[in-house]
């Protein structure tokens, strides 16, 4: 299956691992383009205050999870942003370190003192088994390598410890019913766009045995809902998410440029916001949902 999305860049399905890629793969000198300062916000904040703290009540529910499976320990977050994952874990007791590949992005978790490395994941000067914990939360999407970065993963887990990951869902209701316009299809960041069965087996290639899988994502999935069909009904594409985001991370305010399309999908919220949580509920149910976590243990 292949199916054209934007700026010259389509998904092509694979029929025998059943993973999507985006394509043409941009080169990883090329990449860099994809992520300049605005992608991330001033300080790697890109939303106004009132969501930024909703993004800190997200990291406690993470946390709980995690702990839920190993209370202490030592735990890497991968592609940490700004740090608020790992601070949290400090605070609790962890020794908690983060990776990310650019130090725009690590600027914010480097001055809260946090040992960062900048860089590919891949080369992350780490020893093998040192990890309780290490987690890639929206971040093995952006990976070229996806093998490789589960290997690694692999090599810093030490036995019976836990990988936590989430992604994107390629066969979420989300996914199937806007297609193209599904807001969590991200091209060209996002170079594989994973199913629970295909992504269960990779785990399992290496040495990983999933114990928990989540559909339920309030974080995600309800807004996932919301843009997607925003997009579908023919508004500039991701209008609403620009519409949300700081001026440092928006090169112009979309109500200045676009003010009609502004106010009509601004209009279209109160039938598409309700529709939203339905669908919400329904994939929940249905175990389709936009995102999907997993807690996976690596086996001996």
């Amino acid at each position: 299956m292949l199916f054209a999305v934007r700026d010259g860049f389509s998904i092509a399905d694979c029929p025998d691992c059943r993973v999507a890629s985006t394509v043409p793969p941009v080169p990883p000198d090329e990449i860099g383009c994809y992520y300049p300062p605005l992608y991330y916000g001033e300080k790697n904040r890109r939303f106004h205050p009132l969501l930024e703290r909703l993004v800190a009540f997200f990291r406690w529910r993470r946390v709980r999870r995690i702990e839920r499976y190993v209370p202490r320990g030592r735990i890497l977050d991968v592609g940490t942003g700004r740090g608020v994952l790992p601070d949290l874990m400090r605070e609790r007791g962890w020794e908690a370190r983060g990776t990310e590949i650019s130090e725009i992005a690590a600027r914010n978790a480097l001055d809260l003192g946090l040992p960062v490395f900048v860089g590919d994941f891949l080369e992350a000067p780490y020893p093998a088994a040192s990890f309780d914990v290490v987690v890639l939360w929206h971040v093995l999407e952006h990976i070229r390598d996806s093998h490789a970065a589960l290997g690694k993963c692999r090599d810093l887990v030490r036995p019976g410890g836990l990988l936590v990951i989430a992604v994107p869902n390629f066969e979420s209701l989300q996914a199937a019913l806007t297609r193209r316009h599904w807001f969590h299809l991200d091209v060209p960041r996002h170079y594989f766009h994973f199913r629970l069965s295909s992504l269960q087996r990779l785990l399992l290639e290496h040495g990983f045995r999933t114990v928990e899988t989540a559909h339920f994502s309030v974080e995600q999935n309800p807004y996932g809902w919301i843009q997607s069909l925003l997009n579908v009904l023919g508004f500039r594409y991701n209008l609403l998410y620009d519409l949300l985001k700081t001026a440092s991370a928006r090169k112009t305010h979309p109500a200045r440029t676009h003010p009609l399309q502004t106010l009509l999908s601004l209009a279209a919220l109160a039938p598409v916001v309700p529709l939203s949580v339905l669908l919400f509920g329904v994939e929940t149910l249905l175990r389709r949902g936009g995102t999907i976590e997993l807690y996976a243990i690596r086996e001996s």
